[in-house]
């Protein structure tokens, strides 16, 4: 048997591309049970990260798609952005893929006052390390604030790259329902 607290891992399993979002269900439920109060500050973090994981499987979803289908640099653009937001996850949980980050009653910890750096090593030179660094110097919250001011830009990337496509046209256009 397991306690509560334990069995928020399986949860972040049940749909590994939205894990947050499936502790954040599971949790809510025991805090509806017990009459628990979640102080504000978790929920904003909670809802955040439910975003964030939202954000998450729509670019796994339409990259994975446009490969699928044969337009395959499309996935290559979309894992660039996940990298990002994956390295947020790394931050708070310390995991990447099944964070188990949100407790009854709140959240693991505080969100950190500084994103973590990439080194030099035998995959990243220095110039790719310091391209990789370039909006990593405040906090998370920053990053953040970054990452949301680029992603229109991404978003106009994937329409440029999707939306005349002829690959894209001949196996969508007039498909399905």
């Amino acid at each position: 048997t397991r306690t509560w607290v334990q069995s928020v891992p399986y949860m972040d399993r049940l749909d590994y591309v939205s894990m947050m979002c499936n502790e954040h269900a599971y949790c809510m439920a025991i805090e509806k049970l017990l009459g628990v109060q979640v102080p504000e500050r978790a929920q904003y973090i909670r809802v955040m990260f439910d975003e964030i994981t939202r954000i998450l499987n729509h670019l796994l979803n339409i990259g994975t798609h446009a490969l699928d289908i044969g337009a395959m640099t499309m996935v290559l653009y979309t894992f660039r952005e996940r990298e990002d937001l994956m390295d947020v996850y790394e931050a708070v949980s310390g995991a990447r893929m099944h964070a188990a980050y949100y407790r009854p009653g709140g959240v693991y910890r505080d969100l950190p006052d500084r994103m973590p750096k990439y080194e030099v090593n035998k995959f990243k030179n220095e110039k790719t390390v310091k391209e990789l660094n370039a909006n990593r110097e405040g906090s998370m919250l920053d990053f953040l604030e970054d990452f949301t001011n680029r992603f229109p830009t991404y978003c106009d990337e994937y329409e440029t790259l999707l939306t005349d496509n002829r690959i894209w046209k001949q196996r969508t256009v007039g498909i399905g329902v």
